[in-house]
């Protein structure tokens, strides 16, 4: 079953709200790729695209990536090493809440792209802040996380259980762990400030007894006991070292232990989405559909279930 087809049996009752939420998704990634060949021709930058190897430019990646989306959208191809264009994005129409509320945050990445494609350098995290918690948090990956957690079968442990939640970052996936199960769950953070405000959260919402903390970092995670599960919200591309952090992960699960992952994808709506993600702090785009399998394989991790669709995988793991 595809992700498409388990998000309209997810609102079986409500179908209406399926189609909006796929038109919401399809607007964000129409306006991305519109915004983005604004910005490059504003910029004059489509002469660099067309005369120099995208290798060859500062922020190599970032070159990558801004090819392959205007291709995918079959408004550019790839001549080799260059890029050549072939037809120019119409402004498309928003007509979603859920869309208007990303115009704003998109187009205050994009605005970072010339200077990271020609020197390499990216916004400040002071600058960065507000934009990153809004990609970490908004109607499409709250959807993924709630998904997953069901796909996952999260929602079916009991009380005792113990999920860890890896690098949230600013929380969301631990605040919808807290709400679709009823689970505990240990917070594992390397940075300190995301764990302070991860607290802060978690105390907002009066649900500090569920929750416990770790500092460490991730690719060397010591907890005092496994635990049964282990969630990953939009990680991937954001992590250091991934086949280390997934080997860190999986010596903390119990034997027969679940990993729930909910992670965008090197195509579709996850690829135009990596690039806002991409200048505001990932690391890297996020991984091609086989490089994930590759990553989870790699680690002694089984796929029990893979939902993908538009850009999107949703994967239960259980270990090897």
């Amino acid at each position: 079953m595809s992700l498409s087809s388990y998000i309209l049996r997810r609102f079986l009752r409500n179908p209406s709200e399926a189609l909006r939420m796929k038109r919401a998704a399809d607007e964000v990634r129409e306006y991305i790729v519109w915004k983005l060949h604004t910005v490059l021709e504003r910029e004059n930058l489509f002469s660099h695209l067309a005369t120099q190897p995208w290798w060859s430019l500062a922020d190599k990646q970032l070159a990558k990536i801004v090819g392959d989306v205007l291709a995918e959208e079959g408004f550019a191809k790839w001549q080799g090493d260059v890029l050549v264009m072939k037809d120019f994005p119409k402004k498309p129409t928003i007509t979603t809440a859920e869309a208007a509320d990303m115009v704003p945050l998109i187009d205050r990445a994009l605005e970072f792209l010339p200077i990271a494609l020609l020197t390499g350098a990216k916004p400040s995290e002071e600058e960065a802040r507000a934009l990153k918690a809004k990609i970490l948090d908004n109607f499409a990956v709250r959807l993924e996380f709630e998904s997953a957690i069901e796909v996952a079968e999260l929602d079916k442990l009991g009380r005792e259980a113990v999920i860890a939640d890896v690098f949230p970052r600013i929380g969301a996936s631990t605040l919808t762990l807290l709400e679709q199960t009823v689970a505990k769950v240990v917070v594992i953070e390397p940075h300190a400030q995301n764990l302070e405000t991860i607290k802060s959260l978690i105390k907002l919402h009066q649900l500090e007894e569920r929750v416990s903390y770790v500092l460490n970092p991730l690719e060397r995670i010591s907890l005092d006991k496994p635990v049964d599960a282990v969630f990953m919200g939009e990680t991937i591309h954001w992590l250091s070292n991934p086949r280390l952090t997934l080997a860190s992960i999986r010596s903390i699960l119990k034997p027969g232990g679940i990993l729930a992952i909910a992670q965008s994808l090197y195509s579709s709506v996850g690829l135009a989405a990596s690039l806002p993600g991409y200048l505001v702090g990932a690391l890297r785009p996020p991984p091609t559909s086989d490089e994930l399998r590759d990553l989870l394989r790699g680690a002694g991790f089984k796929v029990d279930k893979w939902l993908e669709s538009m850009g999107v995988a949703l994967v239960r793991a259980v270990t090897a």
